[in-house]
């Protein structure tokens, strides 16, 4: 790797172009997923074809995306007709593309010849590669100025062309989808619009990026007496499909044992048409297949598997070290080298170049040793103007042999303006470090530069392709920006940008660090959890990792998850709550640790007594020696007055007072004595709550004035008292309500500066565990 470091620049900055590459970093991280693109021709002669389609069509993209072992995820329809092509929908979700289908309509025709190559290479510019076109037609194409446009595209994506011809409206003698499917080793079915559904049936089982090229022959007259074709078959191949668009055509296939294939030997007709015939085998044995071929006419021959084994390949004019110097064709009238890359070989035997449109042309090419030894460098050679496909042959380190050819022809071309490819998008982060590589296809030299923030006012000079990498480290906001590649050779000029997004770190305003708060029961809290960071971050609560909204009534948040509020809380919302900050760049956390405490008073008392009011009890004395003498707050109890003279209230046992109905009054401390020492019981009487003061219930206030609500309430336990307003799904707190206080344990709301927000009814409940009591008061603001 070179490297021009910045020497005056703002931070540092870095421009490299790579010497040494995998294959795989040829292609952006937007390149991972193929695509599968629906051209369909919408005049009116295609009504019958248009429903066939629309049976089908959802079938084959949600079986597609089913598969496992299926990268097209991608999904492009293009209607055409005359003289309108598109509009053209692209999307990831098979629905979008049902519902543009339903929506079609067919209409107009007349002169047949339709725009169809046009629709073509716009499916073409934005399917990614290794992927699939579909076209439906039953006419020729107008635009056939466009095919030269075409044939770059299908070189450059390695991407097949399978026209569904339905019909030839005028008898053209135009072959531009012949042309257009020849090249890209696809193929034209001239099939009866009533065989469409068959073969749609067949693309469905059939669609995968997984498919490698075995054999690729197109012969241009009929074949009644076949010659044999052998096809070299390994152990990687897990499907063999052969097909042959011809009339009357027939096939046949013989293994390596010798035997004719038929359907007891795994041999399936997959279609079986006037002008199409396909034949599958499922997990072929491994070893040198024989293909037997009759057509009464012109005909094409494809054989390929479905394998995770294929090459990728390259050419340049100088030996290229690695697949960034390589470009997608040869360069026309000049020595080229092939450089190909085929994992999982340990022998490379030859290197041919095949003529598209004679089989037994071939040319030997020499094999150069590389230090890589899954590399093979082949060359030089002049191509001539004719396409042609390379064909590798080899042993795999299982010691099979195996023949792949490349999935499209190639046609070499002369000098054109540099082909650039950069990412779209990029992210950076702030502090980061941010690298945009721009690779750069030229067949002859060219010049690159970048352009954008704080870039480098330089050209750098190349022969051949190579990849562009800029590195900018110590990223700060001001590189969001958009950064252009640009080239320059012969030929012409040629640009691709960039859009860099830079976002940071959330952080937490109120600071990262654990918090420890302690509560008594009845109490509220609030946390607040403001966060910070490019983009703006989501913020949530967890409690023990789940969210707080599914928690229970005690937790509220508000202020788009900005506040957390333990309300009235309880010894079971000791807990930790979790504040997150969570965008792109990553996440930020606070930690509450909140403890509740339970509401103690201190007895000076020896043992203490609960019991419910309307009862008897018996307080038990330990003392030994007892005079039988108890005392109630220090005074005899022998000598007090009760609410009934004629019943008795106490009675002095043994070794205890029994107390009989017992009421409020008696929550005392109780004393028992004998001549050295006492024993004290504190006697708590439990009752249900009630107000001890009344309030009116319909109050006018004026603005800016102060009013009070007066829920004074007494019962043992102390009971709890809520305030809610009965136009909000909140409870009253001092963040859910403004300018309020609470006094008295929350036994009196006081709203300070009333405003027009304050109208309305406002409710107290007050609750133990013996009964629960409310109140209601209504406020007019005026």
């Amino acid at each position: 790797m070179f490297i021009i470091e910045a020497m005056n620049w703002v931070i540092p900055l870095v421009i490299s172009y790579l010497i040494a590459r995998n294959d795989a970093d040829l292609f952006n991280s937007e390149d991972v997923y193929s695509s599968l693109a629906l051209v369909f021709d919408t005049t009116g002669s295609m009504k019958d074809d248009y429903q066939q389609l629309k049976s089908h069509a959802e079938g084959i993209m949600r079986h597609v995306l089913t598969r496992n072992d299926s990268d097209i995820k991608h999904f492009v329809f293009v209607p055409f007709n005359d003289p309108d092509v598109g509009p053209m929908t692209e999307t990831f979700d098979p629905n979008v593309i049902m519902y543009k289908l339903n929506r079609v309509a067919i209409k107009g025709g007349g002169d047949c010849a339709e725009m169809g190559i046009t629709a073509v290479v716009q499916a073409l510019k934005i399917i990614k590669p290794n992927s699939y076109v579909y076209v439906f037609t039953d006419a020729s194409a107008k635009d056939t100025y466009l095919v030269d446009e075409a044939l770059e595209l299908i070189q450059r994506k390695q991407s097949q062309v399978f026209v569904l011809k339905t019909g030839d409206c005028d008898s053209s003698s135009d072959n531009s989808y012949q042309t257009i499917a020849l090249v890209g080793s696809g193929n034209v079915f001239d099939v009866n619009k009533g065989d469409v559904s068959k073969v749609l049936e067949l693309v469905n089982k059939s669609m995968d990026t997984n498919k490698v090229n075995l054999m690729s022959v197109n012969i241009g007259q009929s074949q009644l007496s076949p010659s044999p074709k052998k096809l070299n078959i390994d152990e990687s191949i897990k499907n063999l499909q052969v097909s042959v668009s011809g009339l009357n055509c027939n096939i046949d296939l013989m293994n390596p044992a010798g035997k004719k294939m038929d359907e007891a030997q795994g041999l399936m007709t997959e279609l079986d048409l006037k002008n199409v015939k396909i034949v599958n085998v499922l997990e072929p044995i491994p070893g040198e297949w024989t293909l037997y071929v009759t057509s009464e006419s012109a005909h094409s021959i494809r054989a390929c598997g479905v394998s995770s084994k294929n090459f990728n390949f390259g050419f340049a004019t100088a030996k290229p070290k690695n697949m960034t110097q390589t470009s997608h064709r040869p360069l026309k009238g000049a020595n080229n080298y092939i450089l190909i890359d085929c994992p999982d070989v340990t022998k490379f035997i030859s290197c041919k170049t095949q003529d598209l449109y004679n089989e037994n042309k071939t040319y030997s090419l020499p094999i150069l040793e590389l230090e890589k030894h899954n590399m093979l460098l082949c060359g030089p050679f002049l191509p001539n103007n004719n396409p042609f496909y390379i064909q590798v042959f080899g042993m795999n380190s299982n010691g099979h042999y195996f023949r792949r050819i490349t999935k499209t022809s190639i046609i070499p071309d002369e000098p054109d303006a540099p082909y650039i490819n950069t990412p779209t998008q990029i992210t950076a982060v702030v502090g980061g470090e941010l690298r945009i590589k721009c690779r750069v296809e030229s067949l002859v030299p060219f010049t690159v530069s970048w352009i954008g923030f704080n870039c480098p006012r330089q050209t750098w000079n190349f022969s051949q392709s190579s990849e562009i990498e800029l590195v900018i480290r110590n990223v700060t906001e001001q590189f969001n920006d958009i950064y252009t590649c640009r080239a320059r050779n012969i030929a012409g000029n040629a640009e691709s940008t960039t859009n860099v997004t830079v976002i940071s770190m959330p952080t937490i305003v109120e600071g990262s660090d654990n918090v420890t708060i302690v509560l008594y029961e009845g109490e509220d809290y609030s946390m607040t959890c403001m966060g910070h960071g490019r983009p703006v971050p989501k913020m949530t609560w967890h409690v023990t990792n789940v969210p707080v909204s599914y928690y229970d009534e005690h937790i509220l948040i508000i202020n788009d998850a900005l506040r957390l509020i333990i309300y009235d809380a309880t010894l079971k919302d000791s807990n930790v709550y979790t504040c997150t900050a969570t965008n792109e760049a990553g996440l930020t956390e606070k930690h509450y640790n909140v403890i509740v405490k339970a509401k103690t008073i201190d007895s000076v008392a020896n043992e203490t007594l609960v019991e419910q009011e309307i009862g008897d009890v018996v307080l038990h004395c330990p003392l030994p020696n007892m005079t039988n003498q108890w005392l109630k707050d220090g005074s005899s109890v022998n000598d007090l007055i009760h609410k009934r003279a004629d019943e008795p209230h106490y009675r002095l046992l043994k070794d205890g007072l029994k107390i009989y109905d017992l009421d409020v009054i008696d929550s005392a401390v109780y004393t028992c004595m004998n001549s050295n020492e006492t024993y004290t019981i504190e006697l708590k009487v439990a009752f249900a709550p009630y107000f001890i003061k009344y309030q009116p219930e319909s109050m006018m206030i004026k603005r800016n004035e102060t009013v009070l609500f007066d829920c004074m309430a007494t019962g043992y336990p102390i009971p709890r008292i809520l305030w809610r307003k009965m136009d909000s799904s909140l409870p009253i707190t001092r963040w859910t309500l403004k300018d309020i206080e609470f006094l008295e344990n929350k036994q009196k709301l006081t709203i300070h500066s009333v405003d027009w927000i304050h109208n309305g009814t406002y409710k107290c409940i007050v609750k133990n565990k013996f009964g629960i009591v409310k109140r209601r008061f209504d406020l007019l603001v005026f």
